[in-house]
């Protein structure tokens, strides 16, 4: 048996230079990764089992989002949420758990899409927004869970106010 670097497949292998082929110097073309939740099978997926989520602060929502509560609670706070779109999707998986949604002003939240078991949904906004805010549609089940959309409370907003516009709750702990 031959051991030499013919049979050594981690190693690189000298290609013979090819003399018709004539070597262009070309830029590669950029590697890009689609983030998840810009497509419809490859969603942005929140889940929690045994432990809470939640999404707060400036961040990006894509247009499609799905949540998944398994014995615990996910909390999409979209007060300073940057949305990518007009219309986001957001699925529900809930077997018993409770998906709370804050929305700021002028946002609509559709629930009719939105099923139930023993569970409760409830909606305190409306499935109408402002005209160029967007409108976030629920679809799905939450089972023995519950969903609540709701604004701000009192106290969530005058602490916003005391601590100023720019300024989170990471922070202010620095």
């Amino acid at each position: 048996m031959v051991n030499g670097p013919e049979q050594w497949p981690l190693l690189p292998r000298q290609s013979t230079p090819n003399p018709d082929r004539v070597w262009t110097p070309q830029e590669p073309a950029p590697v890009r990764r689609q983030a998840p939740g810009y497509a419809p099978d490859d969603p942005l997926r929140l889940s929690a089992t045994w432990s809470n989520e939640s999404r707060r602060g400036r961040w990006l929502v894509p247009p499609y989002v799905t949540a998944a509560p398994n014995m615990s609670n996910i909390l999409l706070d979209l007060r300073d949420a940057v949305a990518e779109s007009e219309t986001i999707h957001l699925s529900v998986e809930g077997v018993a758990g409770k998906v709370v949604l804050i929305v700021p002003e002028g946002w609509g939240i559709d629930t009719d899409r939105l099923g139930k078991g023993i569970g409760s949904i409830h909606n305190r906004i409306g499935p109408f927004a402002v005209q160029g805010f967007p409108v976030v549609v629920v679809s799905g089940t939450v089972g023995l869970g519950s969903f609540v959309a709701r604004r701000e409370r009192f106290f969530e907003r005058w602490g916003r106010s005391r601590r100023g516009p720019q300024q989170g709750p990471r922070e202010i702990l620095r």
